[in-house]
Protein backbone atom coordinates (compact mmCIF):
# COMPACT_ATOMS: atom_id res chain seq x y z
CA UNK A 1 0.00 0.00 0.00
CA UNK A 2 0.99 3.60 -0.56
CA UNK A 3 0.70 5.62 2.67
CA UNK A 4 -0.66 9.17 2.46
CA UNK A 5 2.00 11.58 1.27
CA UNK A 6 3.88 8.92 -0.72
CA UNK A 7 2.51 8.88 -4.24
CA UNK A 8 4.84 6.44 -5.96
CA UNK A 9 6.65 4.73 -3.09
CA UNK A 10 5.56 2.00 -0.70
CA UNK A 11 6.53 2.12 2.97
CA UNK A 12 8.98 -0.78 2.69
CA UNK A 13 10.76 0.89 -0.22
CA UNK A 14 11.00 4.13 1.73
CA UNK A 15 12.56 2.36 4.72
CA UNK A 16 14.93 0.52 2.39
CA UNK A 17 16.19 3.83 1.00
CA UNK A 18 16.43 5.27 4.52
CA UNK A 19 18.50 2.31 5.66
CA UNK A 20 20.84 2.55 2.67
CA UNK A 21 21.31 6.28 3.26
CA UNK A 22 22.16 5.74 6.94
CA UNK A 23 24.55 2.91 6.05
CA UNK A 24 26.41 5.17 3.58
CA UNK A 25 26.79 7.86 6.24
CA UNK A 26 28.08 5.49 8.91
CA UNK A 27 30.50 3.61 6.66
CA UNK A 28 32.38 6.83 5.95
CA UNK A 29 33.35 7.11 9.62
CA UNK A 30 35.70 4.12 9.37
CA UNK A 31 39.33 4.59 8.35
CA UNK A 32 40.13 1.15 7.02
CA UNK A 33 38.86 -0.42 3.81
CA UNK A 34 38.55 -3.80 5.53
CA UNK A 35 36.21 -2.34 8.15
CA UNK A 36 34.10 -0.58 5.52
CA UNK A 37 33.78 -3.87 3.64
CA UNK A 38 32.73 -5.73 6.79
CA UNK A 39 30.25 -3.01 7.68
CA UNK A 40 28.71 -3.23 4.20
CA UNK A 41 28.42 -7.00 4.62
CA UNK A 42 26.83 -6.56 8.03
CA UNK A 43 24.32 -4.00 6.72
CA UNK A 44 23.15 -6.34 3.98
CA UNK A 45 22.84 -9.20 6.47
CA UNK A 46 21.05 -6.99 9.00
CA UNK A 47 18.47 -5.80 6.48
CA UNK A 48 17.78 -9.38 5.43
CA UNK A 49 17.46 -10.51 9.04
CA UNK A 50 15.34 -7.67 10.43
CA UNK A 51 13.75 -5.99 7.50
CA UNK A 52 14.58 -2.46 6.37
CA UNK A 53 12.37 -0.66 8.92
CA UNK A 54 13.79 -2.22 12.09
CA UNK A 55 17.32 -2.37 10.68
CA UNK A 56 17.28 1.36 9.92
CA UNK A 57 16.26 2.17 13.50
CA UNK A 58 18.82 -0.19 15.06
CA UNK A 59 21.84 0.45 12.86
CA UNK A 60 23.37 3.35 14.82
CA UNK A 61 23.54 1.23 17.98
CA UNK A 62 26.00 -1.14 16.29
CA UNK A 63 28.41 1.50 14.96
CA UNK A 64 30.62 1.41 18.14
CA UNK A 65 31.18 -2.29 17.51
CA UNK A 66 32.61 -1.59 14.07
CA UNK A 67 34.56 1.39 15.37
CA UNK A 68 36.36 -1.08 17.62
CA UNK A 69 36.94 -3.43 14.68
CA UNK A 70 38.36 -0.43 12.81
CA UNK A 71 41.16 -0.35 15.38
CA UNK A 72 42.13 -3.89 14.31
CA UNK A 73 42.57 -3.59 10.54
CA UNK A 74 44.71 -6.74 10.32
CA UNK A 75 42.49 -9.72 11.03
CA UNK A 76 39.59 -9.83 13.45
CA UNK A 77 39.91 -9.39 17.23
CA UNK A 78 39.41 -12.55 19.28
CA UNK A 79 36.42 -13.06 21.54
CA UNK A 80 38.73 -12.45 24.52
CA UNK A 81 39.72 -9.08 23.03
CA UNK A 82 36.07 -8.15 22.42
CA UNK A 83 35.17 -9.20 25.95
CA UNK A 84 37.96 -7.13 27.46
CA UNK A 85 36.85 -4.02 25.55
CA UNK A 86 33.06 -4.25 25.79
CA UNK A 87 32.68 -6.39 28.96
CA UNK A 88 30.14 -9.19 29.21
CA UNK A 89 27.32 -6.68 29.70
CA UNK A 90 28.42 -4.65 26.68
CA UNK A 91 28.56 -7.73 24.46
CA UNK A 92 25.03 -8.62 25.51
CA UNK A 93 23.97 -5.32 23.96
CA UNK A 94 25.94 -6.27 20.83
CA UNK A 95 24.34 -9.67 20.37
CA UNK A 96 23.30 -8.90 16.80
CA UNK A 97 26.76 -8.00 15.41
CA UNK A 98 28.21 -10.88 17.46
CA UNK A 99 25.75 -13.23 15.76
CA UNK A 100 26.83 -11.87 12.38
CA UNK A 101 30.50 -12.22 13.32
CA UNK A 102 29.92 -15.84 14.27
CA UNK A 103 27.84 -16.59 11.17
CA UNK A 104 30.21 -14.88 8.74
CA UNK A 105 33.64 -15.38 10.32
CA UNK A 106 33.21 -18.08 12.95
CA UNK A 107 34.07 -15.86 15.93
CA UNK A 108 32.12 -17.65 18.67
CA UNK A 109 31.42 -16.63 22.24
CA UNK A 110 33.34 -18.49 24.95
CA UNK A 111 30.93 -19.09 27.82
CA UNK A 112 33.65 -20.06 30.29
CA UNK A 113 35.67 -16.96 29.43
CA UNK A 114 32.56 -14.81 29.80
CA UNK A 115 31.83 -16.24 33.25
CA UNK A 116 35.41 -15.68 34.39
CA UNK A 117 35.32 -12.09 33.13
CA UNK A 118 32.06 -11.45 35.01
CA UNK A 119 33.50 -12.93 38.22
CA UNK A 120 36.61 -10.73 37.93
CA UNK A 121 34.44 -7.66 37.38
CA UNK A 122 32.45 -8.45 40.54
CA UNK A 123 35.71 -8.89 42.46
CA UNK A 124 36.93 -5.49 41.25
CA UNK A 125 33.64 -3.91 42.33
CA UNK A 126 34.05 -5.53 45.74
CA UNK A 127 37.43 -3.86 46.21
CA UNK A 128 36.26 -0.54 44.76
CA UNK A 129 33.49 -0.37 47.38
CA UNK A 130 35.87 -1.06 50.29
CA UNK A 131 37.38 1.95 52.11
CA UNK A 132 41.14 2.13 52.60
CA UNK A 133 42.48 0.70 55.84
CA UNK A 134 44.00 -2.39 57.39
CA UNK A 135 40.88 -4.32 56.42
CA UNK A 136 41.32 -3.56 52.72
CA UNK A 137 45.04 -4.36 52.98
CA UNK A 138 44.20 -7.76 54.45
CA UNK A 139 41.58 -8.37 51.75
CA UNK A 140 44.04 -7.49 48.97
CA UNK A 141 46.66 -9.76 50.52
CA UNK A 142 44.17 -12.61 50.65
CA UNK A 143 43.26 -11.94 47.01
CA UNK A 144 46.94 -12.22 46.05
CA UNK A 145 47.20 -15.52 47.94
CA UNK A 146 44.08 -16.90 46.24
CA UNK A 147 45.41 -15.90 42.83
CA UNK A 148 48.45 -18.13 43.35
CA UNK A 149 46.11 -21.02 44.14
CA UNK A 150 44.13 -20.25 41.00
CA UNK A 151 47.31 -20.20 38.92
CA UNK A 152 48.15 -23.65 40.28
CA UNK A 153 44.70 -24.91 39.32
CA UNK A 154 43.64 -25.47 42.93
CA UNK A 155 40.55 -23.26 42.84
CA UNK A 156 38.18 -21.52 40.42
CA UNK A 157 37.60 -17.79 40.01
CA UNK A 158 34.01 -18.30 41.19
CA UNK A 159 35.20 -19.93 44.41
CA UNK A 160 37.68 -17.09 44.89
CA UNK A 161 34.90 -14.50 44.67
CA UNK A 162 32.81 -16.37 47.25
CA UNK A 163 35.84 -16.61 49.56
CA UNK A 164 36.54 -12.88 49.19
CA UNK A 165 32.87 -12.06 49.86
CA UNK A 166 32.97 -14.10 53.07
CA UNK A 167 36.23 -12.39 54.04
CA UNK A 168 34.76 -8.94 53.43
CA UNK A 169 31.63 -9.77 55.44
CA UNK A 170 33.83 -10.89 58.33
CA UNK A 171 35.82 -7.63 58.14
CA UNK A 172 32.57 -5.61 58.09
CA UNK A 173 31.45 -7.39 61.26
CA UNK A 174 34.66 -6.19 62.94
CA UNK A 175 34.42 -2.61 61.62
CA UNK A 176 32.38 -0.99 58.86
CA UNK A 177 35.29 1.42 58.42
CA UNK A 178 37.69 -1.46 57.77
CA UNK A 179 40.09 0.14 60.23
CA UNK A 180 40.66 -2.94 62.36
CA UNK A 181 41.07 -6.68 61.97
CA UNK A 182 38.65 -9.23 63.43
CA UNK A 183 39.10 -10.34 67.02
CA UNK A 184 38.03 -13.63 68.53
CA UNK A 185 34.95 -11.90 69.88
CA UNK A 186 33.87 -10.54 66.48
CA UNK A 187 34.67 -13.83 64.73
CA UNK A 188 32.56 -15.81 67.19
CA UNK A 189 29.71 -13.30 66.96
CA UNK A 190 29.77 -13.32 63.15
CA UNK A 191 29.88 -17.11 62.80
CA UNK A 192 27.21 -17.57 65.46
CA UNK A 193 24.85 -15.33 63.51
CA UNK A 194 25.81 -16.86 60.14
CA UNK A 195 26.95 -20.45 60.82
CA UNK A 196 26.51 -21.32 57.15
CA UNK A 197 29.44 -19.01 56.34
CA UNK A 198 31.89 -20.89 58.55
CA UNK A 199 33.41 -22.97 55.74
CA UNK A 200 33.71 -19.97 53.41
CA UNK A 201 35.33 -17.79 56.11
CA UNK A 202 37.77 -20.42 57.39
CA UNK A 203 40.28 -19.78 54.62
CA UNK A 204 40.50 -16.06 55.40
CA UNK A 205 40.70 -16.69 59.14
CA UNK A 206 43.59 -19.10 58.54
CA UNK A 207 45.26 -16.50 56.32
CA UNK A 208 44.95 -13.84 59.04
CA UNK A 209 46.42 -16.21 61.61
CA UNK A 210 49.44 -16.90 59.39
CA UNK A 211 50.12 -13.37 58.21
CA UNK A 212 49.21 -11.35 61.32
CA UNK A 213 50.32 -13.73 64.08
CA UNK A 214 46.76 -14.23 65.33
CA UNK A 215 45.10 -17.24 66.95
CA UNK A 216 41.52 -16.88 65.79
CA UNK A 217 39.36 -19.99 66.14
CA UNK A 218 36.21 -21.02 64.31
CA UNK A 219 34.78 -23.44 66.86
CA UNK A 220 31.24 -22.55 67.86
CA UNK A 221 28.94 -23.41 70.72
CA UNK A 222 26.03 -25.43 69.35
CA UNK A 223 23.87 -23.87 72.03
CA UNK A 224 24.81 -20.33 70.97
CA UNK A 225 24.14 -21.12 67.30
CA UNK A 226 20.73 -22.58 68.15
CA UNK A 227 19.88 -19.55 70.28
CA UNK A 228 20.88 -17.15 67.48
CA UNK A 229 18.79 -19.13 64.97
CA UNK A 230 15.78 -18.99 67.28
CA UNK A 231 16.20 -15.24 67.68
CA UNK A 232 16.21 -14.80 63.89
CA UNK A 233 13.08 -16.91 63.51
CA UNK A 234 11.38 -15.03 66.34
CA UNK A 235 12.23 -11.72 64.70
CA UNK A 236 10.85 -12.93 61.36
CA UNK A 237 7.61 -14.26 62.87
CA UNK A 238 7.27 -11.08 64.91
CA UNK A 239 7.66 -9.00 61.73
CA UNK A 240 5.09 -11.10 59.88
CA UNK A 241 2.63 -10.72 62.75
CA UNK A 242 2.82 -6.94 62.74
CA UNK A 243 2.86 -6.76 58.92
CA UNK A 244 -0.67 -8.16 58.97
CA UNK A 245 -0.39 -9.77 55.55
CA UNK A 246 -2.93 -12.07 53.99
CA UNK A 247 -3.34 -14.53 51.15
CA UNK A 248 -1.88 -17.96 50.47
CA UNK A 249 1.71 -16.81 49.87
CA UNK A 250 1.74 -14.98 53.20
CA UNK A 251 0.19 -17.96 55.02
CA UNK A 252 2.78 -20.34 53.62
CA UNK A 253 5.63 -18.07 54.73
CA UNK A 254 4.06 -17.77 58.18
CA UNK A 255 3.56 -21.54 58.51
CA UNK A 256 7.12 -22.31 57.39
CA UNK A 257 8.60 -19.90 59.93
CA UNK A 258 6.31 -21.14 62.71
CA UNK A 259 7.19 -24.79 62.01
CA UNK A 260 10.90 -24.02 62.18
CA UNK A 261 10.57 -22.00 65.38
CA UNK A 262 7.92 -23.87 67.35
CA UNK A 263 8.48 -27.44 66.15
CA UNK A 264 12.20 -27.23 65.24
CA UNK A 265 11.54 -28.55 61.73
CA UNK A 266 14.78 -28.01 59.81
CA UNK A 267 13.78 -28.20 56.16
CA UNK A 268 10.43 -26.81 55.07
CA UNK A 269 9.41 -26.32 51.45
CA UNK A 270 6.56 -23.84 51.80
CA UNK A 271 5.36 -24.53 48.24
CA UNK A 272 4.52 -28.16 49.01
CA UNK A 273 2.84 -27.66 52.39
CA UNK A 274 -0.61 -29.19 52.90
CA UNK A 275 -2.55 -27.19 55.45
CA UNK A 276 -6.02 -26.14 56.54
CA UNK A 277 -7.39 -23.66 59.02
CA UNK A 278 -8.02 -25.13 62.49
CA UNK A 279 -8.85 -23.48 65.81
CA UNK A 280 -7.46 -25.04 68.97
CA UNK A 281 -8.41 -23.80 72.46
CA UNK A 282 -9.93 -20.66 70.92
CA UNK A 283 -6.69 -19.88 69.05
CA UNK A 284 -6.98 -19.61 65.26
CA UNK A 285 -4.25 -21.52 63.48
CA UNK A 286 -3.38 -24.14 60.91
CA UNK A 287 -3.26 -27.91 60.84
CA UNK A 288 -0.21 -28.81 58.73
CA UNK A 289 0.79 -32.13 57.16
CA UNK A 290 4.49 -32.41 56.37
CA UNK A 291 6.41 -35.61 55.62
CA UNK A 292 3.56 -37.77 56.95
CA UNK A 293 3.54 -35.87 60.25
CA UNK A 294 0.81 -33.55 61.52
CA UNK A 295 1.61 -30.23 63.20
CA UNK A 296 -0.45 -27.35 64.48
CA UNK A 297 0.74 -23.74 64.49
CA UNK A 298 -1.03 -20.54 65.56
CA UNK A 299 -2.14 -18.27 62.75
CA UNK A 300 -1.03 -14.71 62.00
CA UNK A 301 -4.15 -13.29 63.66
CA UNK A 302 -2.95 -14.66 67.01
CA UNK A 303 0.04 -13.01 68.64
CA UNK A 304 2.90 -15.50 69.01
CA UNK A 305 3.76 -16.25 72.63
CA UNK A 306 7.22 -14.73 72.26
CA UNK A 307 5.67 -11.53 70.85
CA UNK A 308 3.40 -11.22 73.85
CA UNK A 309 6.35 -11.76 76.15
CA UNK A 310 8.34 -9.11 74.29
CA UNK A 311 5.50 -6.60 74.57
CA UNK A 312 5.06 -7.44 78.25
CA UNK A 313 8.78 -7.02 78.95
CA UNK A 314 8.72 -3.63 77.20
CA UNK A 315 5.72 -2.56 79.31
CA UNK A 316 7.40 -3.74 82.51
CA UNK A 317 10.58 -1.86 81.62
CA UNK A 318 8.56 1.31 81.04
CA UNK A 319 7.14 1.15 84.59
CA UNK A 320 10.44 0.51 86.37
Amino acid sequence: MMPAGRRNECENCAWGKSFDRRARIHVETFDNASTRQRFDEFCQWLKNEMGAHKAALKLKHYVPFFSFLDGHPVGLPSYACLLEHFSAEGLRRMQTPMLWLNTRYGVAADEQLRKEHSEKRRIREMFDSTPAGVGLDALLGYWAYLRTKHADGDTSIGSIRLSLRAAKNLLVSASQLFDTLPTQKTVTAYLTQTPGQRAAAQGFIGYLNRTHNLSLRTELSARAVARAKNQKLEAKLYGLYFAGGEGEAFERTWIKTALMLLHKVKNVNKKTLNYEAMTMQDVAGFNVVLNAKVYWVPGPTSAPAFACETVQRSADDAHT
